[in-house]
């Protein structure tokens, strides 16, 4: 993933935070958690991105870039913990936690000129997905 890639999957984000969720959560608190599925999953694949970049950066010895690229995407994990976790509660989202979410990004968002998602209802189910994609990574080997 280069800038480009983390650009556009930043204003996928800022698209859901701060157009399909807020209608969401009168609406539909599935698609919501869905929904959040996808933010929190966005926003650790961008975190991932960045720190291969910062390794690759240590590579060629430019330690300096390297730590410039780690502090510019540092709260990416945070965030994306955050997401994933409001995403596999069972408890309603409210307000005040999407916009502790929003706080919680960094670069801040900006309401998309134009949509990325035309219909959101295609991520119905994520919030499952990313529950059973996290047993199977917790699950202990046993010889």
């Amino acid at each position: 993933m280069a800038i480009k890639e983390r650009t556009q999957q930043m204003r996928v984000v800022a698209e859901i935070l701060l157009i399909h969720l807020p209608d969401m959560l009168a609406q539909d608190q599935a698609l919501a958690h869905d929904l959040l599925a996808v933010v929190g999953t966005a926003l650790h694949a961008i975190y991932e991105d960045a720190e291969q970049s910062a390794k690759a950066w240590d590579k060629k010895a430019y330690h300096i870039r390297a730590d410039e690229m780690r502090q510019e995407w540092d709260w990416a994990l945070a965030a994306s913990n955050y997401a994933l976790g409001l995403a596999l509660r069972p408890e309603p989202l409210t307000n005040a936690v999407l916009n502790k979410m929003r706080v919680m990004i960094r670069p801040g968002l900006e309401r998309p000129a134009r949509h990325q998602l035309t219909d959101p209802e295609r991520f119905r189910g994520a919030a499952q997905a990313v529950r059973v994609q996290q047993s199977h990574k917790r699950a202990p080997v046993r010889g």
